[in-house]
C-alpha cells in the first residue's frame, strides 16, 4: 500500500498448546480453532508454538495476518469487522483459489451474510466462520482491484477524523452499507465465475487420465489387430518336397 509506518507490536509464543488455549478462552470462542490471534488492548500478538505451524511459510502467513490488525487499529478505532479481517486475508495472499471456491460453494448453502451483517461480530454458526473469512477477503479485493484510487484515499484520510465510517464516506462516495448493497449484487456474478472456473480446472485434471486411459485402449486394440493377423495368415511349411508336389499335379 505504500505505508512504511514502525508500528511495534508484542509477540508472544506459547510454550504448549495447553498455555495457548487458556489465552484463547479468555477472548473468544472463534479463536479456539485458530492458530493465533491479536489482542488490540495490549498491542500484542499471541502465536501456537511453531511446532504445531508446520512449516515456515505458515508462520510467516500468520504473523503478517496479525500482523495487519495491528496495522489497521493504529488507523482506525471502529472499522468494521469484515473489513478489518479482510485486509489480514488479503494482504498476507490468504485469498487463494481454494478461499474462493469455498465462498461459491457456502453462497450456494446460504451460508453468506452480507457485510453490513458482518461489521461487529462473527457468525455464532460455526459452518459460516470460513465463508465470512472469504467473503471479507473478497471484499476488500475488489476496493483494492476495482477502486483503488479510492482504496488509497481512504487511508489519507484516516487522520483527519479517525471514523472509518466518514473516511469511506468521503473516499468511496457512498455510505458502507451501501457498498455491502453493491457488493452484494457483484457476489452474485462472482460466485458463478468461481464455479466455472472450477469446472475449468476439473477438465485440464481429468484431461491427461483421459489422454493416458486413450493410449492404453489404442496399445490394447493394436495387439489384438497383430494376433488376429498372426492366426487368420497362412505359413508355409519350411521343408517342401517339389517333387512329391509335380508328381500329385501330374497324376490330377
Amino acid at each position: 500500500m505504500g505505508s512504511y509506518l514502525d508500528i511495534p507490536v508484542n509477540v508472544v509464543i506459547a510454550p504448549d498448546s495447553k498455555v495457548y488455549d487458556g489465552w484463547t478462552n479468555q477472548h473468544s470462542a472463534i479463536l479456539e480453532f485458530s492458530s493465533g490471534f491479536y489482542h488490540r488492548q495490549s498491542r500484542t500478538i499471541f502465536l501456537k508454538n511453531p511446532k504445531y505451524l508446520k512449516n515456515i511459510s505458515n508462520i510467516r502467513k500468520l504473523l503478517l495476518h496479525e500482523y495487519i490488525h495491528h496495522f489497521v487499529g493504529s488507523f482506525w478505532k471502529d472499522p468494521p469487522l469484515w473489513f478489518n479481517e479482510g485486509m489480514a486475508v488479503y494482504f498476507s495472499n490468504d485469498m487463494g483459489i481454494e478461499r474462493e471456491l469455498n465462498f461459491a460453494k457456502n453462497y450456494i448453502l446460504g451460508n453468506s451474510r452480507q457485510l453490513e451483517q458482518m461489521k461487529k461480530a462473527y457468525p455464532v454458526n460455526m459452518i459460516e466462520w470460513e465463508s465470512f473469512y472469504a467473503k471479507s477477503g473478497l471484499a476488500v479485493k475488489y476496493l483494492y482491484t476495482k477502486k483503488r484510487r479510492s482504496f488509497y484515499r481512504l487511508w489519507d484520510k484516516a487522520g483527519s477524523t479517525g471514523n472509518f465510517e466518514i473516511a469511506f464516506l468521503n473516499s468511496f462516495f457512498m455510505p458502507t452499507r451501501t457498498f455491502s448493497d453493491q457488493f452484494e449484487v457483484y457476489s452474485k456474478t462472482h460466485f458463478k465465475t468461481a464455479i466455472l472456473m472450477a469446472s475449468t480446472g476439473l477438465i485440464w485434471g481429468v484431461l491427461p487420465l483421459i489422454l493416458i486411459v486413450g493410449v492404453i485402449r489404442k496399445k490394447i486394440k493394436n495387439e489384438k489387430t497383430v494376433e488376429s493377423w498372426e492366426n487368420n495368415v497362412y505359413i508355409v511349411p519350411e521343408e517342401i518336397n517339389i517333387e512329391e508336389r509335380i508328381e500329385e499335379h501330374e497324376e490330377k
